[in-house]
């Protein structure tokens, strides 16, 4: 009989491999005899998880682009059963990835493994009747914000605020000096397209033609990409070319633009709170498809899309939420910033106040905790 406890953790896309990881170093630092497997990324295999697939470099959202992938993540689904065949976890712990992580949580519920879900899937935001199918997929649910645990309370699932890990892994990260103060000698406006492939393909088209219109406006800004990866290079560049926009791409490099630009246009997701943990202005910007303005609000349930905004309650940080390719209103709120030093400032004090909101760092710590009690 083994005396090791064994968790298998299940990310999804870039940050849930950075919230994996962060949750891997903070269980082998409680417990060194803890076995790690899992899917995820580059992130997770650093921090000790056995990958038995790689869920990063095919991160996706939406019905269609499921579709598009759903061979692979067929086949991942199939591997994580012949793995829990093979060697049952003590404790699953899926790492949002909704579309994904409820089927492998159902079945682990089936197979009474119990299952310790981290990052809530946004119920307070969208669809929310979901959360009563999530409350039957899982044991204990462990989410990032104070304002969802009340949600879980109320239908009597086990439910621990654990905070965000952000706290956690964002002191931990190393810029390059050298880089950072050639950034910063310029006017530098900073270009977050999305760690996504369709994030990069139809979102990454409005920051550009937004940066050509600062351009325009202001000659003297120097423009930086930051690239989740290598493999969105080539159609950066070419969206970048089709823009005639001339700006340079980096990969690996986000901390530092985030830091030294004077304001970010960013896709909507994780990347804002790292934005915003540098105390750098932003405007956020997500497109979707035409023909979801119908739907929209009955979809949607907050006031809100950037996280920035939904834990200030209010608009701290201009937000665009779009259903076709105009860049107008993006660079018309870029450029109100840019010329207003007061609103500059403004937006940085705010920034302050989101950062407080998510509340004392050592998520990783708590949210282990949360996992080995169940093991145990």
């Amino acid at each position: 009989m083994r005396s090791y406890p064994r968790v298998f953790i299940a990310a999804g896309e870039r940050s849930g491999d950075q919230f994996g990881a962060t949750l891997a170093e903070a269980l082998r630092a409680r417990d060194p005899d803890v076995r790690l497997t899992g899917l995820g990324g580059p992130r997770m295999a650093a921090a000790g998880v056995h990958l038995i697939g790689d869920t990063v470099s095919h991160a996706g959202m939406g019905f269609f682009y499921t579709l598009l992938r759903f061979g692979h993540w067929a086949s991942l689904f199939r591997r994580s059963v012949a793995e829990f065949h093979r060697e049952a976890p003590d404790v699953l712990v899926p790492v949002d990835n909704p579309g994904f992580n409820l089927r492998l949580a159902a079945h682990a519920r089936r197979r009474r493994i119990p299952v310790c879900y981290y990052v809530s899937p946004q119920v307070w935001a969208w669809r929310p009747r979901r959360i009563r199918r999530i409350g039957r997929c899982v044991d204990r649910m462990m989410t990032l914000f104070s304002f969802e645990k009340p949600l879980y309370d109320a239908i009597g699932v086990d439910c621990r605020c654990v905070g965000h890990p952000l706290l956690d892994y964002m002191p931990a990260r190393q810029a390059a000096p050298g880089f950072l103060s050639a950034l910063a000698s310029t006017e530098t406006v900073g270009l977050l397209p999305g760690s996504r492939d369709q994030e990069v393909k139809h979102c990454f088209p409005i920051l550009c033609a937004a940066a050509a219109a600062l351009r325009r406006a202001r000659p003297g800004l120097r423009f930086h990409v930051a690239a989740a990866s290598s493999e969105h290079l080539l159609r950066i560049r070419a969206i970048l070319a089709r823009h005639d926009l001339p700006a340079e791409v980096h990969v690996g490099r986000t901390d530092e633009i985030m830091k030294a630009s004077r304001l970010c246009l960013v896709v909507s997701g994780t990347a804002t709170l790292e934005t915003a943990w540098h105390r750098t202005p932003m405007v956020v910007v997500y497109r979707v498809g035409a023909w979801a303005r119908p739907f929209a609000h009955r979809l949607l349930h907050v006031k809100h899309i950037s996280l920035v905004n939904i834990l200030a309650g209010r608009e701290v940080v201009p937000e665009h939420l779009l259903f076709n390719d105009d860049a107008r209103p993006v660079a018309q709120s870029a450029l109100r910033l840019l010329e207003s030093p007061e609103a500059l400032d403004r937006c940085r004090r705010d920034l302050d106040g989101v950062l407080s909101a998510l509340g004392p760092p050592g998520a990783g710590t708590r949210a282990a905790q949360a996992v080995l009690e169940m093991v145990r």
